[in-house]
């Protein structure tokens, strides 16, 4: 289906596309030359958030020139070794920013301005906002080279435009850059989401997905059986689009469900508020997102769901079913460009299903809902669930065992549950720590594997405290052990580093590290943090050559932890 064209209508250009009438169409181009290869949707659902710009392809290379996409001037330069790496931003006086992500180095002279910036304060990571008349910038300047800094799995640029205002970031699309795609999206399943204790799929209130098949270009469900229904149903899709001469898996643009041929809900990624990204974890099943890495989206709005992506003149919740009768439910997803794809299937409504069994409640549950919080105090737990923080009614529980740990292991709420707001843990250890320890205890998530993760901790009296926003199995535990810094490369054990670069390898096993200071021949040296790797990296081609070069690094935890490293390179 990858490749399947036979329903494609070619658009040629998103300029073309009636939706991107509210946006200046030919004001902005494009930060790379054409052809424009998307990767990377607006609106793409990611790991907690949805994507807020495109990424285009640099095919697998670093170092491409990037363009500005009009005139402005550079607003903001920010360098993290996280997020968008080495960023730009360009206001324009037309109201809209543009956002440069990943990049591999900036221009001359911006280099300069930063390099001479990171050695007065001794730091790697830098947010600034140059003057207005500092650097301003025509249509097409190159203002930078394309890279893989900071979260970046392979080279690309990520692009967005924003709005000025509200910092809200729009679809670039609708502004009518140039993108071929004449392929469809591709649907992969079909889930029927009953209300809990209000609503029946076959058998009982738990939710239901379904394989597709494709039959001469027509999807339906891959079973001989009608799903059966009653009460409130909701309905679900999973999707992905394609675009030519690449490979990557692309979020789909907008999506319609007909009950009985009747629109019952839409949505469409226009435009979203930063503040409102984490939704994405009541759009998606964040069940099966987080159990099977499957990613369905509702044709639904939980209660506790703000997004503004739906039309909020249909229904926005679950489908009454409540008397006997055969209903056509339609799904359509389509990409920017209008290619389209569909779904009609049917389900049968029994009201005789009203006697099966609903799933049972967790023993000695508690109900929280997306407007009621939890605040539950024990000998030896707190727990605070802050009103917000569940996006539908949720039946809350704990367990608590013993544990070789500092602090009994407490099985806190559903690992398959989302957060939208932290909650707050306080757990008491089983006996005292010495003061000198304290500030090496942390509250630690355990997964399933054995794998812990640090949430930090404050001490509140006699209970370790820290704010998390997964549910999961916790206890305190003593960091002491200091970050591993070692060489990355040395070729047949020659003390000699090529290239004019050094690369060291720097890493915390549990609490993630919290500073570091690297120092060649006595002088502090910029070395720039690839997190992603856990590599620091110092160009050195401006030192002096055929000599030995003394370097020290010194890394700090979060928990205090300090590792101090020495050692020598020839170059």
């Amino acid at each position: 289906m990858k490749k399947n064209i036979a329903f494609a209508l070619f658009f040629a250009i998103s300029t073309l596309f009636t939706y991107a009438q509210n946006y200046p169409t030919g004001y902005f181009i494009a930060p790379l030359d054409p052809p424009l290869i998307i990767t990377g949707t607006f609106g793409e659902i990611r790991d907690n958030h949805f994507h807020s710009g495109i990424d285009l392809s640099t095919d697998e290379e670093e170092g491409l020139p990037v363009m500005a996409a009009a005139d402005g001037y550079i607003s903001r330069i920010k360098i993290s070794s996280e997020g968008y790496g080495k960023a730009l931003y360009i206001t324009h006086p037309n109201g809209f920013v543009t956002v440069y992500g990943h990049l591999q180095k900036f221009t001359a002279s911006i280099n300069s301005y930063i390099r001479r910036l990171q050695y007065a304060r001794q730091v790697f990571e830098l947010d600034i906002n140059p003057k207005e008349n500092e650097y301003i910038v025509k249509q097409r300047d190159v203002i930078a080279y394309s890279g893989s800094t900071g979260d970046a799995e392979a080279p690309h640029v990520h692009f967005e435009i924003r709005d000025e205002k509200t910092e809200e970031p729009i679809n670039p699309l609708l502004f009518g850059l140039p993108v071929t795609d004449i392929f469809v999206p591709e649907l992969k399943f079909i889930r029927l989401f009953p209300l809990r204790e209000n609503g029946i799929v076959n058998t009982t209130d738990s939710a239901e997905t379904y394989d597709l098949k494709v039959d001469n270009g027509i999807y339906k469900l891959n079973t001989t059986e009608t799903p059966l229904v009653y009460g409130n149903i909701g309905f679900g899709f999973s999707a992905v689009d394609y675009q030519d001469s690449s490979l990557a898996e692309l979020g789909i643009y907008s999506s319609e469900l007909y009950i009985d041929g009747k629109i019952a809900f839409s949505t469409k990624y226009d435009r979203f508020n930063f503040n409102d990204t984490r939704y994405v974890n009541a759009h998606i099943d964040y069940l099966l997102k987080t159990r099977e890495n499957i990613k369905i989206e509702r044709c639904l709005r939980l209660p506790g769901d703000h997004l503004k992506i739906y039309d909020d003149e249909l229904q926005t919740g679950y489908t009454n079913f409540g008397e006997d009768g055969s209903h056509s439910i339609r799904i359509v997803v389509k990409d920017f460009n209008g290619n389209k794809a569909q779904i009609e299937f049917r389900v049968i409504a029994k009201a005789s299903l009203r006697e099966k069994l609903y799933q049972p409640k967790p023993d000695n549950s508690l109900l929280v809902t997306s407007e009621k919080g939890l605040a539950l105090h024990k000998s030896k737990l707190d727990v605070v669930i802050p009103e917000g923080a569940i996006y539908e009614d949720y039946y809350f529980n704990d367990e608590e065992t013993k544990s070789i740990y500092l602090s009994d292991v407490f099985r806190i709420g559903d690992l398959y549950e989302p957060l939208h707001l932290p909650m707050h843990i306080g757990i008491k250890p089983n006996k005292d720590i010495e003061d000198s320890l304290k500030l090496k205890a942390v509250v630690a998530r355990i997964d399933d594997d054995g794998t812990l993760r640090s949430c930090g901790g404050l001490w509140n009296g006699k209970f370790l405290t820290a704010k998390t926003y997964d549910f999961g199995t916790f206890a305190i535990i003593l960091d002491t052990v200091p970050p591993v810094v070692e060489k990355y490369y040395v070729p047949a054990e020659m003390n000699t580093m090529f290239g004019g670069v050094v690369q060291i390898r720097i890493k915390d096993q549990l609490s993630g590290i919290s500073n570091y200071n690297g120092r060649i021949d006595g002088k502090w040296h910029l070395f720039e943090y690839d997190k992603k790797n856990d590599m620091i990296i110092a160009d050195v081609q401006a030192m002096d050559v055929n000599l030995t070069h003394n370097i020290e690094i010194t890394a700090t935890d979060e928990s205090g932890n300090t590792t101090v490293w020495k050692s020598t390179f020839y170059y």
